[in-house]
């Protein structure tokens, strides 16, 4: 089986295959070393700055995002309706969607994990040391589980609330099926994930401690650690999720960023990037591993047009006024990670461009260009840092050591706040639970965990106003514990493989 396996990649057209993946006899291509199936892992398995739709509705769903109430004409009706369907939690956002080759998410997962399949089921023929192929298989069992835990939180239910509910099915070799593969409950995915974690970790501690914390684009032992406490918090599993936070906390040597040290430009000078800290640098002091397209962000939420003076160029979706007001004017936060609106002309000169009062961009920490836009498929959008592991002890811990719970969520405080300002909390049981989730949100926003976090917390009731013309027609409001929270299934996806049964669906939703 192993022998037609990249026949069977090249048929299901892999996005941003590799000429490893391309030879001219794909039948009768087989590879040799193990570095050739690095090299493969990097071109067919890692989301790399020009990767596209594995995060486009990450930040698409939540809380942190909601329409402008400023008079912006709408010329194309395609995106408007594009955005309708995701922003109202449609159950037929996928069917409906006007440009569906670009939320094809499912599809796109299981084509990077087709990757990770491809170089783990390989790996016992190549010739390579007991080192590259570690290497090998400790990048594709990490990969493999980064992949499923994305997928399993947008198509499964949340694991807390009912892990013995359809997930997604589980893929793990990259040959043809003689069926049709199920899905698997949440738990099992779940289960599969911490195996896969617990592989990348045991490879990886194989290997020279420069290899294990080696920077660059590939994934490394301590993102593996910070993922697997990620996960462990999902399951609830606050021993675990503790265990893990504190080796990428004390083992590293990773340090929180200070956003005293930043120091923001007063100009606005064409072909230099915007002014804001980025997070997707590894010169960050605190960046562990960075990841993803910026262009994900612009796919739904991203959308602008002309306002009413045809002249004038605004974004139709902002960062709502909710997130706005969870900082504190002395939280530096508040002007580095919200990202202003500037306002002008499609290609605007600096001169033509203005601030929007109150208008805030619902993506941050990324690069932006000089007008505030994402640069997008030669930079990454994401990353995983330091200040994730802190507050997961936080939470982990919260009701068992109050002490370190405090001491993680100050420490990051202290590199968050301004000079002279007293940044200090001292809550206890749940009102220090409820503060340090707050601070997640504060921390997080338009990195991709707002959603995920909502489903944890008992997934609540909020609203996202409709505005068109800059009239408020109304409101969608997803209900506590809506089955909006689990997005339905593609029904392409579901025509291809008659095993899989669809979610619970939610009702359409109309303006309230």
């Amino acid at each position: 089986m192993k022998k037609i396996l990249f026949n069977i990649i090249l048929a299901v057209s892999l996005c941003g295959c590799s000429s490893f993946l391309e030879p001219d006899s794909p039948s009768e291509y087989v590879p040799k070393t193990a570095n050739a199936l690095n090299e493969m892992l990097l071109g067919d398995a890692y989301p790399l700055a020009n990767s596209t739709c594995l995060f486009t509705f990450h930040n698409a769903l939540d809380d942190d995002i909601e329409m402008s109430e400023d008079c912006i004409l709408q010329t194309s009706s395609s995106g408007i309706e594009g955005l309708q369907y995701v922003y109202s939690w449609d159950p037929q956002m996928f069917d409906l969607y006007p440009a569906q080759s670009s939320v094809k998410i499912w599809s796109t997962y299981y084509q990077y994990i087709l990757g990770t399949n491809a170089a783990l089921d390989y790996l016992d023929d190549v010739s390579g040391s007991a080192e590259d192929k570690a290497y090998v298989a400790a990048q594709a069992h990490a990969l493999r589980a980064f992949f499923y835990f994305n997928l399993v939180n947008l198509f499964g239910e949340p694991y807390n609330h009912n892990k013995d509910a359809d997930g997604v099915p589980l893929k793990l070799a990259s040959g043809l099926s003689s069926s049709l593969e199920k899905r698997e409950s949440v738990a099992k995915v779940y289960e599969q994930i911490v195996k896969d974690l617990n592989a990348a970790e045991e490879n990886f501690l194989t290997l020279p401690a420069t290899q294990q914390k080696k920077a660059g684009y590939r994934i490394n032992l301590p993102a593996v650690q910070l993922l697997h406490a990620r996960v462990c918090l999902h399951m609830e599993d606050m021993e675990g999720a503790a265990k893990y936070a504190k080796k990428v906390i004390e083992d590293w040597g990773y340090e929180l960023y200070d956003l005293k040290s930043f120091e923001k430009k007063t100009t606005i000078v064409v072909g230099e990037d915007a002014s804001y800290p980025s997070y997707v640098t590894l010169d960050n002091p605190e960046t562990i591993w960075v990841y993803g397209n910026a262009a994900d962000f612009r796919g739904i939420i991203g959308m602008q047009d002309k306002m009413e003076d045809g002249i004038t160029y605004a974004y139709f979706v902002n960062a709502s006024r909710d997130l706005i007001a969870c900082y504190k004017d002395e939280d530096l936060r508040k002007t580095l990670y919200l990202v202003e609106e500037l306002r002008g002309p499609l290609s605007a000169k600096p001169s033509e461009l203005k601030p929007a009062e109150g208008h805030y961009l619902p993506w941050s920490k990324c690069v932006m260009q000089y007008n505030n836009a994402v640069k997008f498929n030669t930079e990454f959008g994401m990353s995983l840092r330091l200040s994730e592991a802190y507050l997961i002890l936080a939470e982990a811990v919260y009701d068992t050591d109050e002490t370190l719970a405090l001491k993680m969520i100050n420490d990051l405080r202290e590199k968050r706040y301004a000079e002279n300002v007293d940044y200090e909390v001292h809550y206890s049981g749940e009102d220090l639970l409820s503060f340090i989730r707050e601070e997640r949100r504060r921390e997080f926003c338009f990195e991709g965990q707002r959603w995920f976090d909502l489903r944890r917390y008992g997934m609540p009731r909020f609203e996202h106003r409709w505005v068109e013309l800059g009239v408020n027609l109304g409101k969608y409001v997803i209900e506590e514990g809506d089955a909006a929270y689990t997005l339905p299934i593609p029904s392409d996806v579901m025509e291809r493989n008659s095993a899989l049964n669809q979610n619970k669906l939610t009702t359409t939703k109309t303006l309230q």
